[in-house]
This record gives structure tokens, C-alpha cells and sequence, in this order.
């Protein structure tokens, strides 16, 4: 259960660092056309245009599409670029190798069992996430719970103490009322006078009250009373404060987003802008200027209100003061052919920045066809022209892709053509050799999530020769093919290997089924996440199996267990898990086909298993 609820709580931070992402790429340009337009659109439009944020923000799950502007990005060279600027690519692997030694030197001490400790210590190292993403975790959290509290305790500290002290003027009570019937309120809405404001305020979400600072029957004369309580009927009117609610909770859990704190702070000048704009429509165009003299004598009256979330007033600082000002003496009217150009506009900058870039696709077989080849597995297997078959398998926690190969030499190991300097993606390794389908394969060096693919972990085996070897005599689990096309899965040394009648062959563990029998204890302890493994039935036919993970909205992930159940669903005799996380990934006739867990795309890897 606690391990179901950190997953869950993981899947959501990431969720959260992708939408804010993409909302900041979507405010600069949102920004820039509001700047660009400020001339030829009317305030209240401006306004409505940050509703596109927050529908953005609330998104739980983004189609992809060809215009996505994350198609012409590409973060991982970006990443590569950073990892060879500012470290060198030979450091990160011999800092691991040092402190694994540090470990085993300080565990072999203690009166236990060194060796063992040492393997779980590796075990945990190599699939755990860094601890500095696990400590932005831990701080995103926090935030959102500090935050969360000092919202709530302002506004009901706020709320206990405005008091209950009516107005009981019946001018002022019988103008209020005309303006309720012309705007067909009808909820009850108390006018409270109270020393706790310092400006007119509609203040409350389920119980509205309209806040009125202490000697205010004395200060404004009846029009302009008028005035001031239509501003803040139009609030009620719009449901104002359920927006500023609504973009209060988006901005606690984007806290870290300064430029989503920016974005809700023009929003809510274009709120009060607006709401003058609706005012001084309902009043004769020579009228306008009563109520800039309104808003003068407010500013000049009374100091700024507090920012409660709960709260919309009919104040501000000078600035804005001064903005709305101009603007009223100044209205703007928004003509049909501009209004339809930046709907235009705004709604393909939207597309292309909250839609995710073209990398995942959905099952490419969908219905029978008279060439299908039946293989016995857990669902109906739908074959291609190519002899491959590809099924979508589903668990509690997960949904992921089945790959079903039945000439098993027609598996290899791909590498990468810059062993050393970077990794590619699987999709370039696969077009590299003229395959059509791969899956990533064997782990690599990665540390504090920097790395870049170019140095693989433990022994690679290409073409019956070892063609990479970090270990140097230590016995590594490996999982590869002999040159019969059988998958053989066992714990080797380098010379072991290359005497071994092995073709192709990768480093990871832990091995899934061995004879026929999952081997896998428990879940397995390695927890929930996104899932790569290998294995082959009886028949030779070659199972490679991806499970989608991190994504709140459409799979979690799975644990080891589950993997391996998934092999013995497909009657498996051999199997092994290979590296997972953000390496998980099948690709075939040009398509990705599971759903990758970054915006960005494909991950750059040293090695990949690729089917000719």
C-alpha cells in the first residue's frame, strides 16, 4: 500500500513538472500575442484568453500531434551537450566505481554478510531514482503543503474577524437591490461594513459577502456607491472568485513556476479591467468619467487590500489604478475579423504547446486479417506481413506492449556507433542496421541522471566478440543469443563469455524465469516502474515485452513480479528484465509504440535489441 502510494505520488510530480513546462512555453507566447494584439482587442477579451491556461494546467493527459512544438526539440542531445561540457564522459563512471569500492571496503567491517550487502546495495543504487530528484520530491511536496495551509489559514483567519456589522442605510440597501434585479442576482448578499479592509471587496466563495471599509456611507456620495457596489456585483456576476480559487490551488501546485505566479498576477489585473469595462457599459458613455473619479478617490482614500484568494476588490496598487484609468478613458472594442485571428492564434499556439510531441502510437493491428498467425498467449495475437506480432497487455497497474518474434535470429544486439562519447535512440539504432523493430537492452552509467548513454554497464557481446568490458573478471548476469538463436540468461565472467558459443549479448538483471519457473521473489522489491524484459518459449519464438510507466493518468508501472508473470502468461521458458525507466521503448516500422513517460521523446542508449 505505501509503496502504491509513493508511485502514485511520483507519477503526479511528474505530471506536474511536464504541464508546467509545457504552460511556461505557452504564458511567453500567450504573453507575447496579448502584447502584440493589445491595440486591436478589448479588455474583456483579454481576460478570457487566460482561461486557455487554466484548461491547459487541468489537462490530465495530452494527445500527440505533428504540430507539437516538443518535435523540434530535442532535450537529450541538449542533455548530451551538458554532460560533455561540464563533466567528462569517462568521470561519472570511474566516480561509481569508487564509490562501490568505498561501500564494499566499509560493509566487509561489519560482522555480516559483505557480499550480499554490497549486491543489494548495487541493486538498490542502480534502480533507484537520484537522490536529488528524490529530494525535488520531497521539496515540491512540501511547498504544495506550506502553501496549501497559508492559503487556507489567511482566508479563515480573514473571515473570523470582519465581523457581522450590516449596513442598514435604506438608500444605499434599496439602490443595491435595483442592481440585483438588473443583473438577475438573486443569492443573498449581506453589505458589511469593517475596519479589516481598506478598500470595497467581494469576499467569500459559498457565503459571498460585499466588504465595505468603516466611514464608507461618509466618504462617497450615493452614485458613486453605485458604482463601487456594481463592480463587485459583476464579480459575483462572473464567478470571479471561483477562477481566482481555482487558479490559487494551480499555482500552489506549480509554486516553483515563477513565471505561473507572473501569468495569475496579470490575470487578475485583466480581471479587474474587465470588470470596469462591463461597469461603465451598463452606464451613459458620459458617465465613464464619474467612475475614473470613483477609482481616484479610491486610491486616494484607501491603501491597498490583502491578497486573499477569496477576495476580489475593487482597489489595487497606483499602477493598476492607473492602467484601468487609461483604459476606461480609452475603451477598446473588439472588431469580428480581429477576434477570429487571435482565436486563431491562440488556439494553434495552445495545440502546439500543451499536445505532446509525435513519438507514441496507437496498436498498429486492429482487426483480423486472413494472414494471421495464431500463438498461444493471453490474448489474440494479430500478425503482420513482416512475421512479427505486436499485443497490448493491461494489469492493475499497468498497460504496456508484447512483441512476438518467431525466427529467433532474427534478434541482434545494435550499439551504439559512438561507444564513449554518446548513446543514440533505439529508433537510430534501429535504422542503423536496416532492422525494423528494436527495444532498448542492457543498462548503462547514469549518474545523478546526466548520462548519456555512451558508456554501457558491465559486459557487451556483438558479433561473438566482447566488445566492451567495465568489470574487468567479476561475473555480471547476462542475457543474450548463441549462435543457434537461443536467449541464454546466467551469470558470466568476460573470458566465460567469450569462450561461450554466445553471439549477442547485454548486462542486467535480474533473470525473470529460468526452466519455465518465475524466479521472482515477492514483487521482487525494485517497486513500480516502467518495465523492459526478454524472453523466449520453447518454440525459440522470442517475447519482448515494454511496460508503460510514471504516467498518472495511463499506467503506473509494474514490479518485477508482474514482468515476469507476463513471460509465463506467454509460456516463457527463459526470461530476463533489461534496463526500464525512461529507457523503456519499442519501436517498429518507423513508430514508437508504447507511450513514452518524457515530453521529450526517446532516451539516448549504448545498446539495443533489434529484430532484422
Amino acid at each position: 500500500m505505501l509503496m502504491q502510494l509513493l508511485v502514485n505520488y511520483l507519477n503526479l510530480f511528474n505530471w506536474v513538472m511536464m504541464i508546467s513546462a509545457k504552460a511556461s512555453i505557452f504564458v511567453i507566447l500567450l504573453l507575447g500575442v496579448k502584447f502584440a494584439l493589445r491595440s486591436k482587442l478589448g479588455v474583456r477579451f483579454h481576460y478570457l484568453l487566460w482561461v486557455v491556461l487554466l484548461i491547459g494546467l487541468l489537462l490530465p493527459w495530452t494527445p500527440t500531434s505533428s504540430v507539437s512544438v516538443y518535435n523540434f526539440l530535442d532535450f537529450s542531445k541538449l542533455q548530451q551537450g551538458a554532460a560533455t561540457i561540464f563533466k567528462s564522459p569517462y568521470q561519472p563512471y570511474f566516480e561509481m566505481q569508487k564509490t562501490q569500492t568505498h561501500l564494499d571496503k566499509t560493509l566487509g567491517v561489519i560482522n555480516t554478510d559483505s557480499k550480499a550487502l554490497s549486491t543489494a546495495a548495487t541493486q538498490i543504487s542502480s534502480n533507484s531514482l537520484p537522490i536529488i530528484i528524490q529530494l525535488m520530491y520531497l521539496d515540491w511536496f512540501c511547498g504544495v503543503l506550506l502553501v496549501s495551509i497559508l492559503t487556507i489559514i489567511s482566508n479563515k483567519q480573514f473571515a473570523a474577524k470582519i465581523g457581522n456589522n450590516l449596513i442598514t442605510d435604506d438608500r444605499i440597501l434599496s439602490n443595491f437591490n435595483s442592481l440585483k434585479l438588473k443583473l438577475k442576482i438573486k443569492a443573498e448578499i449581506p453589505l458589511i461594513t469593517t475596519r479589516h479592509v481598506k478598500s470595497p471587496s467581494l469576499f467569500g466563495l459559498f457565503h459571498p459577502r460585499i466588504l465595505l471599509p468603516l466611514g464608507f456611507e461618509q466618504t462617497f456620495n450615493l452614485e458613486q456607491i453605485n458604482y463601487i457596489l456594481l463592480h463587485e456585483l459583476v464579480h459575483f456576476k462572473r464567478k470571479d472568485l471561483w477562477i481566482n480559487w481555482l487558479a490559487q490551488v494551480l499555482v500552489t501546485i506549480h509554486w516553483f513556476n515563477p513565471l505561473l505566479w507572473y501569468a495569475f498576477f496579470q490575470m487578475k489585473e485583466d480581471q479587474e479591467t474587465a470588470c470596469d469595462a462591463i461597469v461603465i457599459s451598463r452606464f451613459a458613455p458620459e458617465q465613464s468619467n464619474d467612475y475614473a473619479h470613483t477609482l481616484i478617490k479610491l486610491a486616494e482614500t484607501y491603501s491597498s487590500v490583502p491578497a486573499l484568494t477569496c477576495m476580489a476588490s475593487l482597489g489595487g496598487s497606483k499602477t493598476l489604478i492607473k492602467k484601468r484609468l487609461i483604459l476606461i478613458s480609452k475603451p477598446k472594442k473588439t472588431s469580428v475579423s480581429w477576434l477570429l485571428l487571435s482565436v486563431a492564434v491562440i488556439g494553434l499556439i495552445a495545440f502546439s504547446t500543451f499536445t505532446s510531441p509525435k513519438v507514441s502510437a496507437e496498436p498498429l493491428y486492429n482487426q483480423n486479417t486472413n494472414n494471421n498467425e495464431q500463438i498461444e498467449g493471453p490474448s489474440k495475437a494479430i500478425a503482420s506481413s513482416s512475421g512479427i506480432i505486436i499485443e497490448d497487455i493491461t494489469g492493475s497497474t499497468y498497460k504496456g506492449k508484447v512483441m512476438l518474434i518467431k525466427d529467433s535470429k532474427r534478434v541482434n544486439l545494435a550499439m551504439t556507433k559512438n561507444i564513449g562519447i554518446s548513446g543514440e535512440r533505439v529508433s537510430d539504432l534501429v535504422k542503423d542496421t536496416g532492422a525494423i523493430a528494436g527495444i532498448n537492452a542492457g543498462g548503462f552509467s547514469d549518474p545523478d541522471g546526466k548520462g548519456n548513454g555512451a558508456f554501457p554497464e558491465g559486459l557487451v557481446m556483438h558479433e561473438g566478440k566482447v566488445v566492451y568490458n567495465n568489470v574487468g573478471d567479476k561475473n555480471v548476469n547476462v542475457a543474450g543469443f548463441d549462435e543457434q538463436g537461443k536467449l541464454v540468461i546466467g551469470s558470466m565472467t568476460a573470458k566465460q563469455l567469450q569462450e561461450s558459443n554466445m553471439r549477442e549479448a547485454v548486462t542486467f538483471k535480474p533473470n525473470l524465469i529460468v526452466k519455465g519457473k518465475v524466479v521472482i521473489d515477492k514483487d521482487g522489491g525494485w517497486g513500480i516502474a516502467p518495465r523492459t524484459g526478454i524472453g523466449q518459449m520453447a518454440d525459440g519464438t522470442v517475447i519482448l515485452v515494454v511496460i508503460d510507466g510514471r504516467q498518472a493518468t495511463w499506467s503506473l508501472g509494474a514490479t518485477l513480479r508482474d514482468l515476469a508473470e507476463v513471460f509465463a502468461d506467454y509460456h516463457a521458458v527463459t526470461a530476463v528484465n533489461l534496463d526500464g525507466g525512461s529507457s523503456s521503448e519499442m519501436f517498429f516500422q518507423g513508430k514508437v509504440q508504447n507511450r513514452l513517460g518524457n515530453v521529450f521523446g526517446e532516451r539516448y542508449l549504448p545498446t539495443a535489441f533489434v529484430v532484422n
